[in-house]
Formats: C-alpha cells, sequence, structure tokens
C-alpha cells in the first residue's frame, strides 16, 4: 500500500532537518546526530556505552562511526573516559557542548506548530 504525505508531515521532516542543522556539527549526514544520541541516551541511563557497544547498535559501518567519532571527540562534543574499574574499557560521554545542542533541537521544535 502506497503511503501518501501529507503537507504537515513533509513541514514536520524540514523543521526537523532545519532544527538540527545549526546546534549539531557536520552538515547532511545523520551519523554523527545517531553516536551524540546513543551515547547521551546511554550516559542518561547511567549505562556509558564503548566503542564496541556503539557498533553493535548503530546501522553503520566500523569505519564510518570510528571516522565521525573521532570528529565529534576532536572538537568537543563527546569525551573518552577509562573506566574505573577495568582501564581497559573506554566509555564515551557527553561533553555539556553535546548535551547542549540537544537540548538546543528540543527547543527549536518545540517552537514548531504544524498549520
Amino acid at each position: 500500500m502506497e503511503r501518501h504525505f501529507s503537507s504537515n508531515d513533509v513541514d514536520c521532516v524540514h523543521q526537523l532537518r532545519t532544527a538540527l542543522s545549526p546546534a549539531l556539527p557536520y552538515g547532511p549526514t545523520l551519523i554523527p546526530l545517531d553516536i551524540m544520541v546513543a551515547v547521551i541516551q546511554a550516559s542518561r541511563d547511567a549505562h556509558p556505552v564503548t566503542m564496541k557497544q556503539l557498533c553493535a547498535v548503530l546501522p553503520y559501518s566500523v569505519t564510518g562511526i570510528r571516522y565521525n567519532l573521532k570528529q565529534l571527540i576532536e572538537d568537543g562534543w563527546l569525551n573518552k573516559a577509562r573506566h574505573q574499574e577495568d582501564r581497559r574499557a573506554v566509555h564515551l560521554l557527553p561533553t555539556e557542548l553535546g548535551k547542549g545542542a540537544l537540548s538546543e533541537v528540543c527547543e527549536r521544535l518545540s517552537d514548531y506548530r504544524p498549520q
């Protein structure tokens, strides 16, 4: 069955992309956004994610995840931290910049009201 999109559907998705653009890095690719969301959700739930776990939950190549993760860390969106009990494990954690960016996107979306 063919899905027909209403004007509101298109406007909503356009508004989402518009809200993402100024707040989050790296243009049209959604890989950095998906990485940030996964890291922030895991941190919020008190279960910081490792690189191996991140690769298992995201539908991208390991190379694509590593490349984007490196950029996010270098640009201050995310941090790496050694696990206190197992120094071999490295957890990924959001920075204030990363958490603030997601808050900004939510704020922009809450201003959107379909017509």
